[in-house]
């Protein structure tokens, strides 16, 4: 089986999984490719070290279609006549692609349309309770979800809206955001052995609150901000730590200030990725208060660390990674009373933070690169015939 792996930019979430891919890959007995169509992040700021050292070895089988460009550029006449030609030398038996809407998926759908002789999955963290959905907005996706074969999700509520689209329960599976688990647990290990050092470098408070997240309005900072201030944490000690950065930063500090709170929150607005299991072991807990999430990977990531999360029920984590009352709270989004209170209770109470720490680490050792390749592969070996040709999927 021949396998094309096609993603906009090869970030440093997806170097180890497709890493895991392509060793499990090899050792059944396939081939993959991977294409990724830009080679500058349309997302990310801060260097992308995984990508750059995983791009120093030189991989084979693998092409960056526009080197210069980024994600969000556009370019999709470049971009199909590039992959075009990646086809004709690869003649994949299945692709598996990022999302089913990026220019280079829909491109993707029309190859396959054109040739019908490869089987197409997408990979995707959407679900149903993300925003505001629009009915002919959805009949629209149904129609493009149509030319996909099988999806990759993030868990099952996930799954239950790619079925929603017309994708069978059977021909999805899930594990697309996971993050390299030892890694993060190693590093967090050792960044504890090395925490004054730490501390030091950003300025962090003894004991804090950490929320990684991007200031936009569907992540609620603002309703973090006046929950932690009504837990009373700050009247004993404890910050709040903000990684991040967006568009709402100046409304951000005039709360903070309004509040008196200048002297109780931290404001880190860029974070090499290989500096962040540092700041989630040192922390208390983390808190992700978004209107909705379509996942939320820092939690993996504090997780791999041993750190505990309260979440919103519209997290994609939520009841799939996190569990109630087990390794971390969930509340309802916008409910500031409910959340002050979760972190009023977390942060007085030590034993339990150490208990749901240790629940945590226990969660997450399944949501590692191997389950995102395992159910790839499976996925892809499901829709190829015994004698290798691709099935037709009614």
């Amino acid at each position: 089986m021949r396998v094309l792996f096609v993603v906009g930019n090869l970030g440093d979430y997806q170097v180890p999984r497709y890493q895991a891919l392509e060793r499990l890959a090899q050792g059944r007995g396939h081939e993959v490719f991977l294409v990724e169509v830009f080679g500058k992040s349309g997302v990310y700021g801060f260097p992308q070290d995984r990508r750059a050292a995983f791009f120093d070895t030189h991989p084979a089988n693998c092409v960056t279609l526009l080197k210069e460009a980024s994600e969000g550029d556009g370019h999709t006449l470049r971009v199909a006549v590039r992959l075009l030609s990646v086809f004709r030398s690869f003649a994949p038996d299945v692709v598996v692609t990022l999302g089913y809407n990026t220019n280079y998926s829909i491109v993707l759908c029309i190859l396959k349309a054109l040739t019908r002789r490869f089987s197409l999955m997408y990979m995707s963290d959407s679900k149903a309770d993300d925003g505001t959905r629009y009915a002919i907005k959805e009949r629209v996706k149904r129609v493009l979800v149509s030319k996909f074969d099988a999806a990759l999700v993030a868990g099952e509520k996930h799954r239950t809206y790619a079925e929603s689209l017309g994708i069978p329960m059977e021909r999805s599976r899930i594990g697309f955001d996971v993050i390299d688990v030892e890694y993060f647990s190693r590093m967090s290990r050792e960044a504890v052995l090395e925490a004054p050092e730490i501390r030091m470098r950003f300025a962090l408070p003894p004991r804090y609150v950490l929320c990684v997240s991007r200031f936009v309005a569907r992540k609620n900072i603002d309703l973090l901000i006046a929950a932690f201030f009504q837990s009373g944490l700050h009247a004993v000690g404890v910050s709040l730590v903000l990684v991040g950065q967006g568009p709402c930063k100046d409304a951000l500090l005039e709360q903070i200030d309004r509040l008196g709170l200048a002297k109780h929150v931290v404001i880190l607005s860029s974070v090499p990725n290989q500096h962040m299991p540092g700041l989630y072991a040192l922390a208390d807990f983390i808190v992700l208060a978004s209107q909705f999430d379509q996942w939320g990977l820092c939690v993996n990531e504090a997780f791999a660390a041993g750190t505990p999360a309260i979440v919103t029920h519209a997290c994609g984590v939520a009841n799939e990674l996190v569990h109630d009352g087990v390794n971390g709270f969930i509340v309802e989004p916008g409910d500031e009373s409910a959340l002050a209170a979760r972190i009023t209770q977390l942060g007085n109470n030590s034993a339990l933070r150490e208990r749901f720490s240790a629940n945590a680490l226990t969660s997450v050792r399944r949501w590692t690169p191997t389950l995102f390749a395992s159910n790839t592969i499976e996925l892809a070996e499901s829709m190829i015939g015994s004698a290798g040709r691709t099935q037709e999927v009614a």
